[in-house]
C-alpha cells in the first residue's frame, strides 16, 4: 500500500480508497483516487496533467474523488499534485486539502483536511485482505485489497461503516469491464466481475460472482453469472446458478460519478453508488434474504474504452 513502482511502457498505478456507511435510505459513500501512468502527460477529466518522478518515493500524479453525503454527491475535484510515500504514509492533496493515509494492517487513518477523518481497524468480514495478480504476456496486473471497519467524521457528521483500500499496479492496455462489491449489515459481502467487449456490449466473459457468508464462515462461488443492466432505471440484476445453489441480487444506483483518462490509450470509469433492492441465496438447505443479512450498500463500476 505504501510503495510506488517504476513504471514501464503501458505501466499504470492506482490507489483506490472506498468507504461505505450502512445506514440511511441513501447511505454515505466516499471514493478517493490517486493515479499515475507511464509518460509525461495525460488528460484526466479533460484537464491536462503532468506526470513525472520527483524523487525517491515521490511523484507528480493525479488525485480525484467524491463524497455522497446522504443527499447529494459532492465532487472533490481533480488535482495535479505531488504524492509522497514515506514509511507507512502516503501524502498528497485533494480539493485544496492535505490528504494522508497512514498506518499498517489492520489499523489505518485517512484524513482529508477538515473534511474527512476516519480511523480503520480490523473488521468483521469473512475475508479482510487479499492479494492477486494476472499475467497474460506481455501484459500483467497485480493488486492488494484491505477490508476493514471505519469510524470517524465525514463533512462534520459521524461516520460508522466500512473501508476498502486497494493498490493496483500493472503494465497493460485499458479495457472494458464491470466490477462491484456490496457490504451487508451483518458483515457478509458479495463481489462481482466481468469483462465485456465494448461500452454498451452485453457480451460478457470471464465472469465471476462470490458471496462471503459471515454467519457460516463460507465462501460460495458462482461461475459464469448473468448480468442485466436496466439503464433507464439505473438498475443492475446479477444472477448466479451452480447445481443446487442460486443467488440473485438487484442493485439500484443512487449516485454516479465519471472519470475519463486519455493518453497512451483512453479509459472511462463510471462509478455508481448502489443499494441492494433485493437479495436471495438459495441452497438445498436454506434460503437467505436481506432480512437475514441486513441492508446492502456498495459500488458498481462500469469501465470502457
Amino acid at each position: 500500500m505504501f510503495n510506488t513502482e517504476s513504471l514501464p511502457p503501458l505501466g499504470k498505478e492506482y490507489w483506490w480508497f472506498l468507504f461505505f456507511d450502512g445506514s440511511g435510505e441513501k447511505p454515505v459513500q466516499i471514493m478517493l483516487l490517486i493515479y499515475r501512468k507511464h509518460g509525461e502527460r495525460m488528460l484526466f477529466n479533460d484537464k491536462e496533467m503532468a506526470l513525472r518522478k520527483l524523487g525517491d518515493g515521490e511523484f507528480l500524479g493525479v488525485t480525484s474523488g467524491w463524497v455522497f453525503d446522504g443527499e447529494k454527491l459532492r465532487d472533490l475535484g481533480d488535482g495535479n499534485v505531488a504524492v509522497r510515500l514515506n514509511g507507512e504514509e502516503i501524502a498528497s492533496e485533494i480539493s485544496g486539502e492535505k490528504m494522508t493515509l497512514s498506518g499498517g494492517y489492520p489499523d489505518y487513518r485517512l484524513k482529508v483536511g477538515n473534511l474527512i477523518d476516519l480511523t480503520m481497524g480490523k473488521g468483521v468480514f469473512q475475508e479482510d485482505r487479499d492479494a492477486r495478480g494476472v499475467f497474460l504476456p506481455p501484459f500483467g496486473m497485480g493488486w492488494v485489497d484491505i477490508y476493514s471497519g471505519a469510524k470517524g467524521r465525514v463533512l462534520d457528521k459521524p461516520f460508522d461503516g466500512t473501508a476498502h483500500l486497494q493498490k493496483v499496479f500493472g503494465a497493460t492496455i485499458y479495457g472494458p469491464f464491470h466490477w462491484g462489491r456490496i457490504v451487508f449489515g451483518n458483515g457478509s459481502t458479495t463481489s462481482f466481475f466481468t469483462l465485456k467487449t465494448g461500452r454498451v456490449s452485453e457480451t460478457f466473459f470471464h465472469r465471476s460472482l462470490a458471496f462471503y457468508d459471515k454467519e457460516r464462515g463460507e465462501i460460495i462461488k458462482f461461475d459464469n453469472p448473468s448480468l442485466k443492466i436496466t439503464r433507464s432505471e439505473q438498475r443492475w440484476t446479477i444472477n448466479g446458478r451452480d447445481g443446487d445453489k442460486e443467488m440473485n441480487i438487484v442493485l439500484d444506483a443512487y449516485a454516479e460519478k465519471m472519470f475519463t483518462m486519455k493518453g497512451g490509450g483512453s479509459q472511462v470509469y463510471v462509478e455508481y453508488a448502489v443499494k441492494a433492492r433485493e437479495f436471495t441465496l438459495r441452497t438445498d438447505a436454506r434460503t437467505v434474504t436481506l432480512g437475514d443479512i441486513g441492508d446492502g450498500v456498495g459500488t458498481i463500476e462500469d469501465a470502457y474504452w
